[in-house]
């Protein structure tokens, strides 16, 4: 692979040539048999920016506003969990990269570092992603530990009953 990363295939070639087996196949993987997976990257693909030529393009401004925050551009870093298996630090060092970034950091309910680690990491503006679990108990534990550490939104995420089955994890062991 030449020195320099240009497009979104080789950050991912990378990815699987630096972590161990288990753990690449955990970030890239999808839960039974990948089906929605492999249907989110056809739909992605399918978007198409359309250029436009001719246009005064000298004064132009991405950012915009989330829920009163304005960040730098529409784009916001997704809750994805355990990052510490990517990086030594972990989702700290993702909360750096969004406040360097002026956007907004959802940090997962199953991120490797807790919810207080994070909030004094930095400064970014941070939302918080909840998992109705059956123990209510843990849910409203979680909202008041993320409230009272600055947290600004509750991203509730509800369309799993249950955990996803990786079938990567399960040969992986």
């Amino acid at each position: 692979m030449a020195d320099e990363i240009v497009n979104v295939n080789e950050f991912q070639e990378l990815a699987r040539q630096a972590l161990p087996k288990m753990y690449y196949d955990f970030f890239a993987g999808g839960a039974e048999d990948e089906h929605t997976l492999k249907k989110n990257v056809q739909e992605f693909q399918r978007i198409i920016l359309l250029p436009r030529v001719l246009v005064d393009v000298s004064n132009i401004a991405l950012s915009t506003n989330i829920l009163g925050y304005t960040i730098s551009s529409p784009i916001m870093i997704a809750p994805t969990s355990m990052h510490k298996l990517a990086h030594p630090q972990g989702e700290l060092a993702t909360a750096r990269a969004a406040a360097a970034c002026n956007t907004v950091m959802i940090l997962s309910f199953t991120a490797s570092c807790s919810v207080e680690e994070v909030a004094a990491s930095c400064d970014a503006v941070r939302f918080f992603q909840l998992y109705v679990c059956k123990r209510r108990d843990i849910a409203v534990n979680l909202v008041q530990r993320a409230e009272k550490s600055g947290y600004k939104a509750i991203v509730l995420t509800a369309d799993r009953p249950r955990r996803g089955r990786k079938e990567t994890d399960i040969k992986n062991k």
